[in-house]
C-alpha cells in the first residue's frame, strides 16, 4: 500500500510550514528516521522525518513552496510495488491536493502579480519543439505568464515586483522566494531615471555622504518574524500586566562565581551569571506555585514541573528553547543545557520537545549592557523576568557609601492571574536566593 505523507506540525503554533529543501528524490529507497526534507517552520528550520520504509514514487511539492498542515508532500511506494505506477496512480491525488493549495493563497498574493504574474497553472515538464525533439520549457508561458510559485508570487505583489524581471532558479526556471529575495536585495544597485536626474540638478549646499549611499530596503517578514510580531500583540491586547522591579547585591554570586570556575577551569566549564539566575529562578517558583503556571480562560494550571524558557537572540527574531526540571539542576548542568540550546537554536537543529512545555521564561539583556528593561509576556505562561547586567553600582552599606556589584530584574507579571503582593513576595524570594546563594541549599 502506498505510503502518503503529510505536512506534520512541527511546532506548537505552527500553520503551515515552507519546504526549504529536498533531502531525497524520486526512485531513492528511505529508511525509518532518514531526513526527508527540510522546513521552515514559524520558529525555525525543522528536519522532517520518514516514519515508514519505502520508495520515493512522487514529489508533490517544489523547494520554496508553502504547505498547508495535513497537505501531502511525497509518496513512498512500499515494499514490492513499482514506484512508477503508484506514481502514476496517485499523481492526480497529488493535483488535487495541489488545487487546494492555490485556493489557500490569499487573494492579495495573485492580486499584484496580476497579468504577469498569475500562473496558477504552470506546466513544469518538457515540451516538444517544432521538430518533434525534447526541449526544456521556457520560464513563460505561451500566454506570457510567468511560471511562479505562490510564495513567489505574494512577496512580488507586496513589493509591486514584475516578475519577468526576475531570474527563477528553481525547475526549469521557475521563480521561487529566493529568487524574489534576491532580486530584492539587488534592485537598488542601479539608479532610477528620476535619481539620475536629480543627480544632474544643482545640488544645493548640502553635506556630502562620503562613500556610498546605502538604499533603502523593503524586506518581506520572515514566518519567525510574523509570529513573534502576533504573538507580542496578542500578549499586549490579552494580558494585563503588572511590572515589579527589584535591585539585587550580586557579591557573593560574583565571588562565588569565580571560585567556582577557577575549580571548573580543568574541565573547560565557565558558569555564567545568567546560570546563577536560572537556578535561583527555578528555586523560587518552587516556593511560589503561582508564578509557575498558565492561565486558561476557567482554570489556573500549575504546573508540577519548573521548566524554564531561555530566551535566545536570533539573526532575525528570537527563540525560546526549553530547560526542564531546570529546579533540580545543577549549575553545571544548567550552564551546559543552556548552551547545547542556544547552539541548537542558532544552527536550526532544535527538535519540538525542546520548544515545548515552558512554564516560565528568562530573558537577559545583561550580556549587552543594558540595566534594567521589560520583558513581554511568553503566553500563556504568567512570568516573565527581564534581567538586566551585573555592574559596580555606588550603594548604602549600614550608612556608609560604598561600591557594589548590583543587578536589576523586573517581573512582568499577568495581572489576571498573579496580585501584586504575589509578585512582590516572588521577587524577595529571588533577591534572598542571589544575595545569599548558600540558602538555595537550604
Amino acid at each position: 500500500m502506498p505510503i502518503e505523507v503529510t505536512m506534520a506540525k512541527l511546532s506548537p503554533t505552527m500553520e503551515s510550514g515552507q519546504l526549504v529543501k529536498w533531502n531525497v528524490k524520486v526512485g531513492d529507497a528511505v529508511k525509518e528516521g532518514d531526513v526527508l526534507a527540510e522546513i521552515q517552520t514559524d520558529k525555525a528550520v525543522m528536519p522532517m522525518e520518514a516514519f515508514d520504509e519505502g520508495t520515493v514514487a512522487l514529489l508533490d511539492v517544489q523547494e520554496g513552496d508553502d504547505v498547508a498542515l495535513g497537505q501531502r508532500v511525497l509518496v513512498m511506494a512500499s515494499k514490492g510495488e513499482d514506484p512508477a505506477q503508484v506514481a502514476e496512480k496517485l499523481k492526480g491525488g497529488s493535483a488535487s491536493k495541489a488545487e487546494a493549495k492555490k485556493e489557500a493563497v490569499p487573494a492579495g498574493a495573485g492580486a499584484g502579480a496580476g497579468a504577469q504574474g498569475a500562473s496558477s497553472a504552470p506546466d513544469y515538464g518538457h515540451s516538444t519543439d517544432s521538430n518533434g525533439q525534447h526541449a526544456e520549457a521556457e520560464p513563460r508561458e505561451p500566454g506570457g505568464r510567468v511560471r511562479s510559485s505562490p510564495l513567489a508570487r505574494k512577496i512580488a505583489a507586496s513589493e509591486g515586483i514584475d516578475l519577468g524581471q526576475v531570474e527563477g532558479s528553481g525547475p526549469n526556471g521557475r521563480i521561487v522566494r529566493r529568487d524574489v529575495e534576491e532580486f530584492l536585495q539587488h534592485r537598488g544597485a542601479a539608479p532610477s531615471k528620476g535619481k539620475e536626474a536629480a543627480a544632474a540638478a544643482p545640488a544645493p549646499a548640502m553635506p556630502v555622504a562620503r562613500g556610498p549611499v546605502r538604499e533603502t530596503q523593503r524586506v518581506p517578514h520572515t514566518r519567525m518574524r510574523k509570529t513573534i510580531a502576533a504573538r507580542m500583540l496578542q500578549a499586549k491586547q490579552t494580558a494585563p500586566e503588572i511590572h515589579v522591579t527589584s535591585d539585587i547585591r550580586m557579591d557573593r554570586i560574583v565571588a562565588l562565581r569565580e571560585q567556582l570556575n577557577a575549580q571548573l577551569s580543568k574541565q573547560k566549564i565557565k558558569l555564567s551569571v545568567g546560570d546563577f539566575v536560572t537556578k535561583a529562578v527555578a528555586m523560587a517558583l518552587r516556593k511560589h506555585p503561582d508564578l509557575n503556571a498558565s492561565y486558561e480562560e476557567d482554570a489556573m494550571v500549575l504546573h508540577g514541573d519548573v521548566n524554564i524558557g531561555i530566551a535566545v537572540a536570533l539573526d532575525g527574531g528570537l527563540i525560546v528553547p526549553v530547560l526542564p526540571n531546570a529546579d533540580q539542576l545543577g549549575l553545571v548542568e544548567i550552564r551546559q543545557g543552556t548552551l547545547a540550546l542556544a547552539e541548537a537554536a542558532r544552527t536550526n537543529t532544535l527538535n519540538p520537545k525542546q520548544m515545548m512545555g515552558g512554564t516560565f521564561t528568562i530573558s537577559n539583556l545583561g550580556m549587552y549592557g543594558v540595566k534594567q528593561f521589560d520583558a513581554i509576556l511568553n503566553m500563556p505562561e504568567v512570568g516573565i523576568l527581564a534581567v538586566g547586567t551585573t555592574e559596580a553600582r555606588p550603594v548604602v552599606e549600614n550608612g556608609q557609601l560604598v561600591v557594589g556589584q548590583v543587578m536589576t530584574v523586573t517581573l512582568t507579571a499577568d495581572h489576571r492571574a498573579v496580585d501584586g503582593a504575589t509578585a512582590a513576595e516572588f521577587m524577595r524570594t529571588l533577591k534572598a536566593f542571589l544575595e545569599e546563594p548558600a540558602a538555595m541549599l537550604l
